[in-house]
């Protein structure tokens, strides 16, 4: 997302433009209300066009083959996401439909990347630690 546009306008073909140059995507957002933010979803209502983004017929689309990356911080701990806990389901169970969308898109969806609990503030470590694992998985991707 450009995020140019104060009135949060999308000029799809520039975006569309940007997704097809790049063999890698990171979708990276905060978890809202258990899914994706509005903003973000609004964006890939957009952009994510028949006959571009998906297609109906089993041909190729535009994205065919791109890798996908779903990276997202949650505001609660890591407890909070499993069948257990208070959420009583995982993060990847919750977001679901999002990979969905990825899958209807053709991406070579990748190992999601979670930051968990940071509405209660992370440790300097912590932060650093989960930095350089973000970095590292980027870095992969170019090498």
């Amino acid at each position: 997302m450009t995020g140019t546009d104060p009135d949060f306008r999308t000029d799809v073909a520039a975006e569309q433009a940007r997704l097809a140059e790049h063999d890698v995507i990171v979708f990276q957002h905060p978890v809202f209300s258990y899914n994706t933010t509005p903003l973000f979803k609004q964006w890939q209502d957009k952009v994510f066009t028949l006959g571009w983004a998906f297609t109906m017929d089993g041909s190729a689309s535009r994205l065919a083959g791109k890798k996908a990356v779903v990276a997202v911080t949650t505001g609660v701990p890591a407890d909070h996401y499993t069948p257990e806990g208070a959420n009583e389901a995982t993060i990847e169970t919750l977001l679901s439909n999002g990979h969905a969308t990825l899958r209807l898109c053709q991406f070579d969806i990748q190992p999601m990347v979670k930051l968990y609990g940071t509405a209660f503030g992370l440790s300097d470590e912590d932060l650093a630690t989960a930095a350089k694992q973000y970095n590292e998985l980027l870095a992969s991707f170019a090498a």
